[in-house]
């Protein structure tokens, strides 16, 4: 089943909002959704943890959110620097570019070219 990136972002909403009602919250709403989606593969542990980033460093842009792949949004998210990982993905957005050319765009440090 293909998730919209809008549905990893509310997932993300929910684990920051309920980070202290409970110990281990990443790990529970990891086995909690792979045993009610059943994917597994989709909701690990890492995955959570790039889902509760997703929400704490994207806003909210409805016309926008899709319009990139998740892949490419964890490696977005693995940008520390907040306006790099913006210019990537205003980039990855103007030139509609895949996973491989948003890497290639962060390996060839086009933000530190311009």
């Amino acid at each position: 089943m293909n998730y919209p990136i809008y549905y990893f972002w509310k997932i993300g909403k929910k684990v920051y909002e309920n980070r202290f009602s409970c110990m281990n919250i990443i790990e529970k709403y990891s086995t909690f959704l792979s045993y009610y989606s059943g994917n597994s593969i989709i909701f690990t542990r890492e995955n959570i943890h790039f889902m509760k980033k997703l929400y704490l460093n994207f806003p909210i842009f409805y016309d926008k959110l899709n319009n990139i792949s998740w892949e490419q949004y964890k490696l977005l998210l693995k940008i520390d620097n907040k306006e790099e990982r913006y210019f990537y993905f205003y980039l990855s957005l103007l030139f509609k570019s895949d996973y491989n050319d948003t890497l290639e765009l962060i390996n060839n440090n086009y933000f530190i070219r311009i």
